[in-house]
Formats: structure tokens, sequence, C-alpha cells
């Protein structure tokens, strides 16, 4: 089950400290984009340039200087520092949603590749007025049926169990209680 301590705007935080490869950029905005997302930030950098000063009282003023930034920066939420564990989370509560190509969310690195499947419970179910299904689970993520309606599908209800699984194209199928799949889209609430 994700926590839902990881909001979307804490998440992108967490980009800054993250670093890698992306598509090809398309123009010069795009590189200047790609650039801005990959780059360590400064107060990070400046850190790791400690590391060069040759004499050792300098270099321990430097590193005094810059982990007090790093540490009021961090404090003040202008950076954010995630372990891989915190960045699987997160990448597991944003699991369905259109984000920024970069390596938080591609699955390249040490993260444990991309998510194909989450599985949780459900914490309520109801219809819109078209018939389809729309489904909160107990993480805060909110699925709405894609496919048509069809009258043989089982009614979810609150406590059972969900998966929700990567498809062609894009696209999710949902299996609630290992019953019979049907397409979903992941909404924003």
């Amino acid at each position: 089950m994700v926590s839902s301590k990881w909001s979307l705007a804490s998440t992108l935080s967490a980009v800054a400290l993250a670093a890698g490869g992306l598509g090809a950029p398309a123009t010069a905005q795009e590189m200047d984009r790609r650039e801005a997302l990959t780059t360590p930030p400064a107060i990070y950098t400046d850190l790791v340039a400690c590391k060069d000063i040759a004499e050792p009282t300098a270099r321990l003023a430097c590193y005094d200087e810059k982990v007090t930034a790093l540490q009021t920066a961090q404090s003040s939420n202008q950076v954010v520092i995630a372990d891989r564990e915190q960045v699987r989370e997160a990448r597991r509560g944003l699991f369905g949603l259109s984000l920024p190509r970069i390596k938080l969310f591609d699955g390249d690195g040490d993260e444990g590749g991309e998510i194909e499947a989450v599985d949780g419970t459900i914490k309520s179910a109801g219809k819109t007025r078209g018939g389809k299904w729309v489904i909160r689970l107990e993480d805060g993520a909110i699925w709405q049926q894609t496919d048509p309606p069809r009258s043989t599908m089982r009614r979810p209800r609150a406590g059972d169990s969900i998966v929700i699984e990567r498809a062609a194209l894009g696209s999710f199928m949902a299996k609630v209680n290992d019953g019979r799949g049907f397409k979903v889209k992941r909404i924003v609430d």
C-alpha cells in the first residue's frame, strides 16, 4: 500500500536531486528544459566542490558552510532529499498519471525499474451518469473505468482488493478480487 504523505508537489521537489537521461530533445528550448531537469542544484554542486580544496582547514570550512546551507535549504523545503525507498513509494503513488519525462519517473537507474502494476484496497466505488465505475483506493488514488459498462461486471465494494496493471498503448487494466479485467484511467480529484 502506498502512503499518502507524498503529494505531487513534494515528489516533483525531489527531482531537485535526481539526475538522468531524457529522450532526444527537439528544440533548443527542450534542450534547456532537459538540462534544468537533470542538473543537480547549485547548493549540491557547491558542496561537492569542497572536496577539491587541497588545504585541510579551508576544505573543512567549505564543508561546514555548504552543509549548513544544504541543511537550511532542506529544512525550508527548497531542496527535498529522498532515498531510494521514498522514490519507489512516490513513483507507486504517481502510477497512472502523465508525468514529465525525467529519470525519477522513467524507472532508469537503481529505483527498481518501471512500475508495471500496483495493488491496493478499494475505499469506495460509485458510478458516473454514464454507468462507468469510479474507484477510490485507500491510498487516495482515483481510477475511472474507460471501457463500456458491462452488466456482467461484479460491483466493486469497499474492502475489495484491486490490481491495476499497465496494458497496451499506455492504457491500464484493473481487476477486482482477481475478477474479469476492465480498462481504467487515473483521474485527479
